[in-house]
C-alpha cells in the first residue's frame, strides 16, 4: 500500500493497504509522503458484510483502487473505481516497467535501473518539465528509504525523505517522513511517524507496491495482513475475514476516536 501501500485512513489507499488517497497524476499539489496500509476495523454484523469475488491469488482490486493484468500477468494498469482520470497504465520493455503514462492528461514517469531495482523515477508534465523526482534505496528485497523532491511549488524544489523499518518477518513496521522548507537537508523539519503492528500469520495479497504516484515491481510492504496503523493521532483497528486460500476477501476498519461508528469495509478481489 503507498508509499501502497499503506498507506491512510478513512479514505485513502495510498500508503499502503489501501483506505486510499490517490494523487492525481504528478501535478501541482504536495506530492505524497509514502505509500502507508489502509485504516483499520472492527468487522460490521454478518449481514453487511460485502461477497468476496474470485477464486484465484492474483489481486484484482482493493477498495476503490483496481488492479489490471496481461496474459502474462503483469501489472498494467491502476485505476480508481471513483475517478476515471485517476491511476495510470504501465509500459514495459521486456519484463521491466519503463514508464507509468498518467491518466487525465500528459504526464507520465520515466524509470532508472540497477539491476532488477527502480532506483530512481521521475515524473513529467508539460514541456518535458521535471515535477517530481524519486529515489530509492533497498536493503535486499526491502525498501528502506525514499528520497523524493518536489518541484510543484517552486523551481528550486523541496525536499522529503521517508524511512521504511520492518518487523523480523518483513512487515512494515515504521514509516518516518520528513519534509525540507527548501531542497537542502540542513533546512528539514519535525518527522512524523506512523507505525504498524499486531499482525496475522494469512497471506498478504500484493507482492508490489503501486500507490497513486508509482509502482514497484518485486518490492512489497508486507507479507501478513496488520492489525492496526496509528500515525500518532489515533489508532486505526483493522480485521478481516479470508478465503480457503488464505488471502483476505474483506477489511474491517474501526477508528479508535469513533468506537461506536460502524467500521468501513473495503472488499479485495482475486482472479
Amino acid at each position: 500500500m503507498g508509499l501502497s501501500v499503506i498507506l491512510s485512513s478513512c479514505e485513502k489507499e495510498d500508503i499502503l493497504p489501501d483506505k486510499v488517497t490517490t494523487p492525481t497524476g504528478p501535478g501541482t499539489t504536495t506530492p505524497p509522503t509514502t505509500t502507508t496500509p489502509p485504516p483499520a476495523t472492527t468487522p460490521p454484523p454478518v449481514n453487511t458484510t460485502p461477497p468476496a469475488t474470485g477464486t484465484g491469488t492474483l489481486i484484482t482490486r482493493i477498495g476503490a483502487r483496481v488492479y489490471t493484468y496481461d496474459a502474462q500477468q503483469r501489472l498494467t494498469e491502476v485505476s480508481y473505481t471513483y475517478s476515471p482520470i485517476q491511476g495510470y497504465t504501465v509500459v514495459y520493455e521486456g519484463n521491466k516497467p519503463v514508464r507509468l503514462n498518467y491518466k487525465g492528461g500528459s504526464n507520465y514517469m520515466l524509470y532508472t535501473y540497477e539491476g532488477d531495482k527502480v532506483v530512481e523515477a521521475k515524473s513529467y508534465y508539460g514541456e518535458n518539465l521535471v515535477n517530481y523526482h524519486f529515489k530509492f534505496e533497498y536493503d535486499g528485497d526491502l525498501l528502506v528509504k525514499e528520497t523524493q523532491v518536489s518541484y510543484a511549488r517552486s523551481d528550486e524544489g523541496r525536499l522529503g525523505i521517508t524511512a521504511y523499518a520492518y518487523d523480523a518477518k518483513g512487515n512494515l513496521s515504521k514509516i518516518t517522513t520528513t519534509w525540507s522548507t527548501s531542497n537542502r537537508v540542513e533546512d528539514m523539519g519535525r518527522p512524523s511517524v506512523i507505525t504498524f503492528g499486531n499482525y496475522d500469520n494469512q497471506k498478504h495479497p500484493e507482492s508490489f507496491i503501486a500507490t497513486g504516484m508509482y509502482y514497484l515491481p518485486g518490492v512489497k510492504l508486507f507479507e501478513n495482513n496488520p492489525g492496526y496503523r496509528n500515525p500518532g493521532y489515533g489508532k486505526e483497528f483493522f480485521s478481516y475475514s479470508f478465503n480457503d486460500k488464505g488471502y483476505p476477501v474483506n477489511r474491517y476498519t474501526k477508528l479508535e476516536a469513533y468506537p461506536h461508528v460502524q467500521p468501513h469495509v473495503d472488499s479485495y478481489e482475486y482472479k
